[in-house]
């Protein structure tokens, strides 16, 4: 690549203007960045179940609503203090703007006392205005259609369900209602009494919140460590300036690019500035370190800067690219924001090489003349001298060395089978974040923050008040509510169970009750006349994927049997399946990353044995994170499905420039055992420093407030430490044994030939 450096060097005030010109566009792009709360971008867009979804969030709006829990811890909440507290809320939070219903006891109606008049229904209020007496109280505790939706079993929590109105918010204006829900619902925590506060609106609120707060911290933490290290490294601040300066152009450039597409952070995509910061610093150790090699042999910088591009600008730009394979290998996952994530990050490595090997040679051309003892301790040999120490243990334990890995990956294997699935955006907060606590209360106490949502297609000749269609639906919806799982069971007829049984009897009077009965919120939300469709709302707690689609099993297969059509999905059901795919998918990731990484390392070496030396040893602590997962009981979610293939990207990195200096080395005529010291004495200090930085950068991540971004930046790190003995111990053990058999089938022929001559 000298005739690069050279150009490069000629036009370099031109090349500057250029990047200024990128970096100023990135900047304007950046912008136009948004945050995307939802879990939308977490689900698949293409399937029958994606499309049933998209079709019932077309049709019903969504199943979003507010939980709010009123919770009395001394006295019961019927007493009349407690029934006045409930009065109150309900009142106050009707009164927002904003809130089409508020379902609470106090606005409930009891539905034994139904009956027909001339002019329709009179349906009394299930509470009177009076005190209740003690036998009113206990009919509220056997009251099927109030208990476990809005009346604890206990009696201590009574809950309210807060319906929006169906209307397009703008963000501000969402986060300024639900802030004033809870708002409202703090000030009525008084008296002794408590309020909890969940929903899928307020896990959108909060995510937002929380990402925003997330960069906030890791960002300058990533920064901290890059200057801090490179400084450490080099002790010359210049040097570590230029480091950090290349790492950040290519995050601009990244963040600009998203911004113009449109494309808005999510929980996923909000990890892009700091992974790309800690992956995208790993060329321009590279060149730093080969520039202050060459400078050491000439005192002419240009010329120093032109060695060092031409000896590892091919490797990096190999490495480069293998990295950014690892990362286009995500888009086979099937969810948005991996795929995202997979395509902004390979570019941001892109960017990286990029910025690298056009801004970083003209600075060195101007900071480059550097006195000799301010870097002479990185000429020492110290750690250079341990290397080789290490490399020649190596040589002579190479057997002992492949066993003993052989045996670890044996004791890691069934980790794997340990692996459970599984993406939860409340259960992914940490344990003390207010809305996990509200959520689990609620969970605890009342019915679940989630649905199951069903679909039940009429028959096309039958009306959606038909009796039978009726009768169908609410004899399903009594086997619904009988599973274990669900806590409550919505539907347009669900007021009916309490209707006396003589009042059902008659067709048309059934047909009439449903027809009139007072729901207190839009038909819309559970009736589709155009396409014949009701919906039915099972709630359920926070499930794990596997008992969620379970459930989903049965009630499809109760549905065969009933003879009745319906269709299940609701974002919980959505999320399960996505965490379902993860698995299929995550193989399918790993086997496209290690096709593309090998077969790119295979055709630029030419040789397919160095796409395999580069393959297997980095294989290895793959396979080792996914059996710590296991056994740690670390769940396989849309952050850690990842990892696999983002860290065989980054682990192939010291790989190739290992076996490009070795086979240059072997080239020049040098022995195997000779080659491979020489390899390692050049890399093995960036190696090392490399693998610091991103170890640390990665552990960064642990500032985070979701689980699933601890998980991935531990075991990011940790698989970066693996990485780290599997270069320096596997690798250089494998090359030998390779050389070994290479050299004893050499033999062989040689000794078969010789015979034949015989």
């Amino acid at each position: 690549m000298k005739w690069y450096a050279q150009a490069l060097i000629r036009w370099r005030w031109w090349v500057l203007g250029g990047l200024l010109v990128i970096t100023g566009l990135a900047l304007y792009g950046m912008t136009f960045l948004r945050v995307d709360p939802s879990t939308a971008r977490l689900l698949p867009r293409q399937g029958s179940a994606a499309e049933t979804y998209q079709h019932f969030l077309r049709t019903f709006g969504s199943d979003e609503e507010i939980l709010i829990a009123l919770h009395d811890p001394q006295r019961s909440i019927l007493s009349p203090e407690g029934l006045t507290a409930i009065r109150r809320l309900t009142q106050a939070l009707s009164d927002l703007p904003g809130v089409s219903t508020v379902h609470s006891l106090t606005q409930a109606r009891d539905m034994r006392q139904l009956q027909l008049t001339p002019f329709g229904i009179a349906v009394p209020r299930l509470l009177p205005d009076e005190p209740l007496s003690p036998l009113q109280v206990e009919a509220l505790r056997h009251n099927m259609l109030m208990r476990g939706t809005l009346l604890s079993a206990d009696l201590h929590t009574a809950g309210l369900l807060v319906v929006p109105e169906v209307r397009e918010m703008s963000s501000s204006t969402r986060d300024t209602w639900l802030t004033a829900v809870r708002a409202v619902a703090a000030q009525h925590a008084r008296d002794g009494r408590q309020t909890y506060t969940a929903g899928i609106p307020l896990e959108r609120h909060d995510v937002t919140a929380y990402i925003q707060r997330d960069q906030r911290r890791i960002l300058p933490c990533v920064l901290l460590i890059l200057l801090g290290v490179t400084y450490a490294i080099y002790r010359v601040k210049r040097f570590a300036l230029l480091s950090l300066t290349c790492v950040l152009l290519a995050l601009i450039w990244v963040l600009g690019v998203v911004g113009w597409s449109g494309v808005p952070l999510n929980v996923i995509t909000a990890l892009l500035p700091a992974v790309i910061l800690v992956v995208s610093v790993s060329v321009v150790v590279h060149l730093v370190n080969q520039f202050l090699d060459e400078a050491d042999g000439t005192p002419d910088v240009q010329v120093a800067v032109e060695r060092a591009i031409g000896h590892v600008g091919v490797a990096c730009l190999l490495t480069s690219v293998t990295n950014a394979l690892g990362f286009f290998s995500l888009p086979v996952i099937q969810a948005p924001a991996v795929q995202e994530f997979g395509l902004f990050a390979g570019l941001g490595v892109l960017c990286a090489f990029v910025v690298t090997m056009t801004y970083a040679p003209v600075m060195l051309l101007s900071i480059g003349r550097v006195p000799v003892q301010r870097w002479h301790h990185l000429k020492t040999g110290r750690l250079e001298n341990a290397l080789e120490s290490l490399t020649h243990w190596v040589a002579r334990h190479r057997r002992m060395i492949l066993l003993g890995m052989l045996g670890f990956l044996v004791a890691m294997l069934p980790g794997i089978w340990q692996i459970r699935e599984g993406t939860d955006i409340v259960r992914a907060l940490k344990a003390d974040a207010p809305l996990r606590l509200s959520s689990e209360f609620i969970d605890r106490h009342l019915t679940g923050v989630y649905s199951l949502e069903i679909l039940v297609q009429a028959p096309m000749a039958a009306d959606l008040t038909s009796p039978g269609t009726i009768r169908q639906v609410l004899a399903f919806a009594h086997w619904l509510r009988a599973q274990p799982e669900v806590t409550a069971v919505f539907s347009p007829w669900e007021p009916l169970r309490g209707v006396r049984a003589e009042l059902l009897e008659d067709d048309a009077q059934l047909q009439l009750l449903a027809t009139l009965l007072p729901l207190e919120m839009p038909l819309t939300a559970w009736m589709d006349p155009q396409d014949k469709m009701v919906r039915l709302s099972a709630r359920i707690p926070s499930l794990d994927s596997a008992r969620v689609l379970a459930l989903a099993e049965r009630v499809q297969q109760q549905a065969l049997v009933q003879a009745l059509p319906l269709q299940v999905t609701g974002t919980a059901y959505m999320l399960a399946h996505m965490s379902r795919a993860l698995v299929s998918n995550q193989v399918s990731s790993l086997a496209c990353a290690v096709v593309m990484i090998v077969g790119t390392i295979t055709l630029a070496f030419r040789s397919w044995q160095f796409g395999l030396l580069a393959a297997l040893p980095n294989l290895l602590p793959t396979v080792l994170i996914f059996g710590l997962m296991g056994w740690c009981g670390v769940a396989l979610s849309a952050a850690t499905a990842m990892i696999a293939s983002v860290a065989l990207g980054l682990f192939v990195d010291d790989t190739i420039h290992l076996l490009y200096l070795y086979r240059a080395a072997t080239q020049a005529g040098r022995a195997p055992l000779s080659a491979l010291t020489y390899a390692i004495r050049q890399a093995g200090r960036a190696v090392l420093f490399t693998s610091c930085i991103l170890t640390l950068g990665f552990w960064a991540g642990l500032l985070g407030s979701f689980k699933p971004t601890l998980y991935f930046s531990w075991l990011m790190g940790c698989t970066m430490l693996f990485s780290v003995v599997t270069e320096l111990l596997v690798t250089p053990a494998a090359i030998l044994m390779w050389e070994d058999t290479r050299r004893d089938d050499i033999s062989g022929r040689r000794y078969r030939h010789s015979g034949s001559d015989l």
